[in-house]
């Protein structure tokens, strides 16, 4: 039977939302937005979630692995990127760095070659490690040697088929990080499904190092502030309609499986909020949103809460909910920066220099802007003195 839980303080830790799109590195079940949607129907605000990072080189095949990472290593260790027609495009898109670019240039080149009709059959680009010895393949790169034999490719031999994927969100939930409290009292978040830490874009690895470190402020700020006398608990109302709700969504009889409505919506969000984006395109997937939206009431479930079905029943309303706010604050920002590239304007503006956030209301959701504010004086003085990084990038 459901437990109900009373706790004085609660930590989001729930990853991002990159299993929105068709193609992603997470796992399909992994990174579905929940962690966002949960802060936001608790009256949280989202920030800057139309900032979210493309990795340029995705498996597209077999279809079970479509996504997944082909290592940056490859690139580093020599990889180059052709179309079908034989070019190494990079040397139209970025002469001096190349291959070896910031994982958004890449990724949005690879997808112009895509879309301009140079990519393969299965919708990719070529990456070829083939003119380096076996030798050094093999020891520089054994798993992905591995992997790509187990499907019939020799990497020493053949170029790989790659695509980009949805790999990071730098957008998601409010918090305040000298607490990583939001500002619901006693709600805090941590990692990958918060805002800021990454700004417009992220560096390779930086993930990691911000899950420690925020993992501890949280522990730290909790176990110096939480109060031994015991607080209101839940209602058995609450908990009773809870239940309710939760019974009804396992038993409902509609038309459209979960499986279905993610299927479309991933497709939705691909097409409209991906790597490319314009405003038609942007108001066409909020149209196809609310469709979808409204199929979604009309779900069929009959299962029980143990099962894989209920899991997407759930996942399904909070996809939604973290998908308007990717839409919208992709139509408002009328510029490319970081990640985030609108094909109707290609240049970054200074006056964008704005946070974007999505703001809880009992009609939905409203938009506000805000000023981010001035770095530190340390990290001032490393961003003038143009500080550069050798680019071999971990995931």
């Amino acid at each position: 039977p459901p437990v109900a839980c009373d706790a004085d303080a609660v930590v989001i830790a729930a990853g991002g939302h990159t299993s929105l799109y068709r193609r992603s590195s997470s796992r399909p079940d992994e990174n579905t937005g929940d962690a966002q949607a949960l802060a936001f129907n608790a009256g949280v605000p989202l920030r800057d979630m139309e900032f979210v990072q493309f990795h340029p080189t995705g498996k597209v095949k077999p279809a079970d692995e479509a996504g997944h990472l082909v290592t940056e290593a490859v690139r580093g260790e020599g990889g180059r990127l052709y179309n079908t027609d034989g070019e190494r495009f990079m040397e139209r898109y970025s002469p001096d760095q190349m291959e070896l670019d910031a994982r958004d240039v890449v990724a949005r080149a690879n997808e112009q070659e895509i879309r301009e009709g140079r990519g393969t059959d299965d919708d990719a680009v070529l990456l070829d490690i083939s003119h380096r010895d076996d030798e050094y393949i093999h020891d520089r790169l054994p798993r992905m040697v591995e992997e790509f034999a187990e499907h019939g490719v020799d990497i020493t031999e053949e170029p790989m088929e790659v695509a980009p994927t949805a790999h990071y969100a730098m957008g998601g939930i409010e918090v305040d990080f000298e607490t990583t409290q939001t500002q619901v009292d006693g709600l805090y978040a941590v990692g990958e499904c918060t805002a800021g830490v990454h700004g417009a874009n992220r560096l390779g690895g930086n993930s990691l190092i911000e899950t420690v470190v925020f993992g501890q402020v949280a522990g730290d700020h909790i176990a110096q502030t939480l109060s031994p006398d015991a607080s209101p608990s839940l209602s058995d109302a609450a908990v009773r309609d809870h239940v309710v709700s939760q019974d009804d969504l396992a038993s409902a009889q509609g038309t459209h499986a979960p499986a279905e409505i993610i299927d479309r919506l991933r497709s939705v969000m691909w097409q409209h909020a991906g790597i490319l984006r314009n405003e038609d395109g942007l108001i066409e997937g909020l149209r196809k949103l609310q469709r979808l939206r409204a199929d979604a009431e009309d779900l069929s479930v009959e299962a029980s809460r143990a099962s894989r079905r209920y899991e997407r029943a759930q996942n399904v309303r909070f996809m939604l909910t973290t998908a308007e706010t990717i839409l919208r604050g992709a139509l408002e920002r009328s510029e490319s920066r970081g990640a985030h590239a609108r094909t109707d304007y290609t240049e970054k503006n200074p006056a964008w220099r704005q946070n974007i956030r999505c703001i809880p209301t009992a009609a939905g959701m409203q938009i506000h802007f805000e000023d981010p504010g001035r770095p530190s004086s340390p990290v001032q003085q490393a961003v003038d003195e143009e500080h550069a990084l050798d680019y071999h990038h971990p995931e």
